[in-house]
């Protein structure tokens, strides 16, 4: 066992060593800005803005006969005057009920956690909504992406589809929404795993350092190590790529890329776009999806401003404070769910519908 912890420790700090370099050798061949791969966040002003922060709590649970999901969502609005938090507003309510969903036992494993997965987006997106409406905020932010997860995205010949096309339609009308009203619509993923930066970097970036009048002695790190941008996520690689206080160029979450569910954002697909911000020193950046038709730069200017001033409180954690907030209405106690089943059970008896799944009932 030691063995095989000193390998795996050894590879570990070999990829690492590797990422570091080549970001070391990428900030210094770069000085005159060759490819603006990166640039530092403006300082701005939190005063007179309205930020809604929107997210949802979930549970669901899978019996002989029958699924559970208990849901709700809360929008956390924070009203900032003199540049200092000044009001805080909930919609629908500070703790609003959880909403039940029962289902029958048509849906496959894989259907059932499709299922659940939409029918929480489902939730964020229609308080969204109604949160835009009743408050009319500057920025909106999601937890999560502004786009439907793939791992989402049912077969047409699933009972799950047309819940799937439904929540397509709320994107499209939250798009909508946010464009008519001027609203800055952003999404903060929490634990990002893409890499589509990191393929920028290796197609548009390191060829255009190569080809530039820079020292020979980097184009030979850049050349020894520029696969690694083949094996790592972009959180990986930024961590050493960005310093606190900067951010990546923006970059289109569709360009030229078969990304799975895009066809059904139908003309927003193009206005889908991402950026990655270092917010603290010991934290990894952080990747806000965005909306913008037009002015893409000044727009991820004014989103990684924003989000940086809420994001930085904690030097190892790096969340906008709004959705921390939001998080903390909206979620559910693994014991709500268990108390649900019970209030059934006194209504049902002993239904064979409501039985636990041999596989979580194994008495050895």
């Amino acid at each position: 066992m030691e063995k095989t912890i000193k390998t795996v420790a050894k590879r570990i700090k070999h990829l690492s060593q590797k990422r570091e370099i080549l970001s070391h050798v990428l900030k210094k061949s770069d000085k005159k800005k060759i490819t603006k791969f990166k640039v530092p966040i403006k300082k701005i002003d939190l005063d007179n803005l309205t930020i809604c922060g929107v997210d949802g709590g979930f549970l669901k649970k899978e019996y002989h006969g029958a699924g559970i999901m208990l849901r709700r969502a809360v929008g956390a609005c924070f009203r900032y005057e003199k540049n200092k938090l000044a009001n805080v507003a909930y919609i629908p309510s500070i703790k609003p009920i959880p909403e039940p969903i029962i289902v029958g036992p048509e849906f496959s494993d894989m259907e059932f956690g499709q299922l659940a997965s939409l029918k929480r987006v489902e939730k964020e997106l229609l308080v969204t909504i109604v949160t835009i409406k009743k408050k009319d905020p500057d920025v909106v932010v999601l937890d999560g992406s502004i786009v439907p997860y793939p791992s989402n995205i049912p077969d047409k010949d699933s009972d799950v589809y047309c819940t799937y096309k439904y929540v397509l339609k709320l994107f499209r009308k939250l798009y909508q929404l946010c464009t008519k009203k001027k609203i800055l619509l952003v999404g903060a993923v929490e634990d990002s795993r893409g890499c589509r930066y990191c393929k920028v970097l290796l197609k548009k970036a390191v060829p255009s350092l190569l080809k530039a009048d820079i020292p020979k002695k980097f184009k030979t790190k850049i050349k020894e190590n520029k696969d690694i941008l083949n094996n790592t996520t972009d959180t990986l690689f930024l961590y050493y790529l960005l310093d606190v206080g900067e951010r990546t160029a923006a970059i289109s979450y569709t360009s030229k890329e078969n990304i799975p569910g895009s066809k059904g954002l139908k003309k927003w697909t193009k206005a889908i776009h991402a950026i990655y911000i270092k917010a603290v020193p010991f934290d990894r950046p952080l990747r806000l999806d965005f909306l913008a038709t037009k002015n893409i730069e000044k727009t991820a200017d004014k989103i990684a401003s924003i989000i940086w001033q809420i994001s930085k409180h904690n030097r190892l954690y790096s969340y906008p404070s709004v959705l921390i907030e939001a998080d903390a209405r909206a979620k559910l106690t693994e014991s709500e769910i268990a108390h649900f089943k019970a209030a059934l059970n006194e209504k049902l008896g002993r239904n064979p519908s409501l039985f636990d799944l041999r596989r979580e009932m194994r008495p050895f």
